[in-house]
């Protein structure tokens, strides 16, 4: 455990339970913030940074990481679209419709006609399933909790979905055929969002953007990290080292990048470290996607019915329901469309060959 960690190729890694850990870091995050009324009120665990921030972008790392190794592995446009479509697309679609459908009446003030009619119901698959608007704010809906939202997480997966789209030009231009190149995607955003602070710019800048510098160097990273992994050796003893030196630039522009680069080391540490009495998790059901869209609902839900609960009653009645929420999602959703990959893939493939006809 404590010798030096290589990352090595194959499915012999931790990434499977530590994504559900990050989701449900976020769920933990969340409980606080549909408790006690506001984003504000989540505690900050590593100086202005919370938990559900920092798991975000332990997701993007990663997401980084393994959509480059599909990208270089596949080396195919088909392939890797159908991949990253039915990965995000078939349980994000029953989502909004279990939203719609079954939280929404169970919470709206409004007649369940009226709901169901209303503009702001009708409108929200499209609202959704193109990331426009992703908080799915039904009318009527949870009308004495603080926030009056059913989908308060899904407005990452638009940065998610813009790495995918990022990844996929960057092959076709030949913009991943060096380490460099892919390095050169985490140096990028790394100088400039300390640059976009030090100016005074990075507070003009819409939230969008904001955003995009954010995960475009967590992103970046996971990239980075991939293009020299064959290099690169992970060591116990160096995770607090790296934390203790982002600690020790907290008030500095670049405390920032010094805490991904932290975490994002940690995160490789934990995901390849050597464990035989745990490789059991290594092969365990992926839930980390079904806690991230739903946990918010059912937080919102209980909070919704019981309206003084505590943070810490509401995270130990919301764990069960989650994670069979989850299950359902992945054992009658997400898994059965995986399946699905190479028929679609080929299918996309015949789409692409047609129109070059034409």
């Amino acid at each position: 455990m404590f010798k030096a960690v290589k990352i090595t190729d194959g499915h012999a890694n931790f990434f499977t339970p530590l994504r559900f850990l990050f989701a449900y870091m976020v769920l933990i995050g969340h409980a606080f913030v549909v408790v006690r009324g506001g984003s504000a009120y989540e505690p900050h665990i590593f100086y202005q940074f919370t938990m559900s921030y920092i798991a975000v972008n332990l997701f993007f790392i990663a997401s980084g990481f393994l959509v480059t190794a599909s990208m270089l592995y596949r080396k195919n446009m088909a392939n890797f679209l159908s991949a990253r479509i039915l990965r995000i697309f078939p349980a994000l679609i029953a989502h909004v419709f279990v939203i719609l459908l079954v939280f929404g009446p169970l919470t709206t003030t409004l007649p369940l006609w009226e709901y169901l009619t209303h503009p702001d119901t009708l409108k929200q698959p499209l609202s959704v399933l193109t990331f426009g608007d992703t908080d799915m704010a039904l009318p009527g809906i949870v009308p004495n909790n603080s926030e009056h939202i059913a989908s308060g997480a899904l407005w990452t997966l638009r940065y998610e979905v813009l790495a995918y789209i990022g990844t996929l030009l960057a092959f076709t231009l030949g913009l991943m055929r060096a380490r460099w190149m892919l390095a050169g995607q985490f140096i990028l955003f790394a100088v400039a969002l300390p640059v976009a602070l030090y100016s005074g710019l990075y507070d003009q800048l819409p939230a969008t953007a904001q955003s995009l510098l954010r995960f475009g160097m967590c992103y970046g990273l996971g990239a980075c990290i991939y293009a020299y992994r064959e290099r690169i050796n992970f060591r116990a003893w160096l995770v607090p080292v790296f934390f203790g030196i982002a600690a020790l630039a907290h008030n500095s522009v670049i405390f920032e990048v010094l805490l991904t680069l932290a975490i994002g080391y940690g995160l490789f540490w934990a995901a390849y470290v050597k464990f035989p009495r745990l490789n059991f998790l290594q092969s365990g059901t992926d839930l980390s996607y079904g806690i991230y869209i739903y946990h918010w609902a059912v937080l919102q839900g209980f909070k919704h019915f019981w309206a003084d609960i505590s943070v810490w009653q509401l995270i130990l009645i919301s764990t069960p329901v989650t994670i069979a929420l989850a299950a359902l999602s992945w054992y009658l959703i997400e898994k059965p469309a995986l399946g699905l990959k190479t028929k679609f893939a080929n299918f996309l493939a015949r789409r692409k060959q047609k129109s070059l006809n034409v």
